[in-house]
């Protein structure tokens, strides 16, 4: 009797572990599919809310680099399904996605199609292997134009489901307890990419809006700063095909008013084919040796008309011949710009300096002028494309807008840095250092 208990007892055991063990089994499947399934979806959200940034921003989207960079990330097959059921490129399948079957048919496109989400488990056909499928739709413009598709081989399950049911025999409810921290610290490696990838995605959103926002802003600048001359040179041509052009004083007036402006909407497609040169890398390759004093001096000479207008002072230093490599035509366009500036803001009859060193390896080329100054609020935003400190005075002085935004790309090219000194009232320094 006794033994027999003890059987039936070991066997109740026994049973009731088992039992526990396949259904925290099941339980811990069960979660890990459903979790799975929410981590996929939001992954399918995020790549949607990029392609939708970049649709709305007038952007061509190249799907097959797209499913490279986030397959390869998430390390997970990605799919890319036209509303009509077309494969539009596959991470499995790679060039080879024009020729996989219409998936109209799929449960989890006809789900996404109809609800925005879907989700379904099958074999594949293109892969012969057992897979968990979401997609997730994507809307634009009133209308589907695109199904994101995640897939997760199930065989990875499997793996799971035997080593818990082998826990759970050999250490019963310990391994009960075991095989569920794994399950959680599993779920938790898993989900460290996927978090990860979502910081990547809101900061390149946050850079793609920021240089959109400056995109639209140099577009409006560009128009605004083209339009102004363009209507002061028709203007004054209508008034003169009116019959202004019959008085010989007016003509004459008009006829230089329209040369200024035409000159300086010259200076301004100038800068910025400069600026677009620079950006785009449409660079000539010339790494010469560039004599410093040289160069300052043959900028001088071409700035002599302007410094004896302004009837300013030119004082230079350099205490020996100094050379840098780079590009000789870009140097002085660099120092053209800020010397001219240091001219032109300059009171009349002040002094405008123009040094070179060198130190500890590197070359400081510094230009100060005893002119108005710059407010300390302006010194962040100086370097940006149009923006002026005193908009009166710098269309006054002739200048684009773009002087000190081409002074930046060129120091950027030689790599060199920039250092601004100013004090409202009694000038500015401008440094740029040079390697040696």
């Amino acid at each position: 009797m006794k033994k027999r208990f003890l059987l039936f007892s070991i066997s109740l055991v026994l049973i009731s572990v088992i039992i526990t063990s396949l259904i925290s089994i099941n339980v811990n499947i069960k979660n890990y599919i459903s979790e799975k399934e929410t981590s996929l979806l939001t992954c399918c959200n995020l790549i949607n809310m990029v392609i939708l940034e970049e649709l709305e921003n007038g952007g061509k989207i190249d799907y097959k680099m797209a499913t490279k960079f986030f397959s390869e990330q998430m390390d997970i097959r990605l799919t890319f399904v036209d509303k009509e059921g077309n494969v539009i490129f596959d991470s499995s399948q790679g060039q080879r996605s024009a020729n996989m079957e219409n998936h109209l048919n799929r449960e989890e496109i006809r789900e996404a199609l109809l609800t925005g989400e879907g989700r379904s488990s099958r074999k594949s056909s293109t892969l012969d292997a057992e897979y968990l499928y979401v997609a997730k739709s994507l809307e634009y413009s009133g209308e589907t134009v695109l199904i994101t598709r995640m897939a997760l081989e199930i065989n990875k399950l499997k793996i799971i489901n035997d080593f818990l049911v082998t826990t759970s025999l050999i250490s019963s409810l310990v391994g009960i307890l075991a095989a569920i921290v794994i399950a959680i610290a599993y779920a938790n490696i898993l989900m460290k990419p996927i978090n990860e990838m979502e910081e990547q995605l809101k900061a390149t959103m946050k850079e793609n809006k920021k240089a959109e926002r400056i995109r639209k802003d140099f577009v409006s600048n560009v128009t605004h700063e083209l339009k102004t001359p363009l209507t002061s040179i028709s203007g004054f041509v209508e008034t003169l095909q009116d019959g202004a052009a019959e008085d010989p004083e007016i003509r004459t007036k008009f006829l230089d008013i329209i040369a200024i402006e035409a000159a300086r909407l010259k200076r301004l497609i100038e800068d910025i084919l400069i600026i677009s040169d620079i950006e785009n890398k449409r660079e000539v390759n010339t790494d010469s040796d560039i004599n410093v004093r040289e160069s300052i001096e043959e900028i001088l000479d071409s700035l002599g008309p302007v410094i004896e207008a302004k009837k300013v002072k030119i004082v230079t230093h350099y205490a020996y011949e100094i050379y840098i490599g780079g590009n000789n035509d870009r140097f002085k366009q660099l120092l053209m710009n800020l010397i001219e500036n240091a001219i032109k803001y300059s009171h009349d009859g002040g002094t405008v300096t123009v040094s070179a060193v060198k130190k500890e390896g590197k070359v400081y080329i510094s230009v100060s002028d005893e002119g108005i100054g710059i407010p300390r609020e302006h010194m962040p935003r100086l370097f940006e494309r149009f923006y002026r400190v005193d908009k009166s005075r710098s269309q006054k002085a002739g200048g684009t807008g773009l002087g000190l935004a081409i002074v930046k790309h060129i120091a950027a090219l030689f790599e060199a840095e920039i250092q601004v000194e100013s004090e409202q009232g009694k000038g500015s320094t401008f440094t740029v250092i040079f390697k040696g």
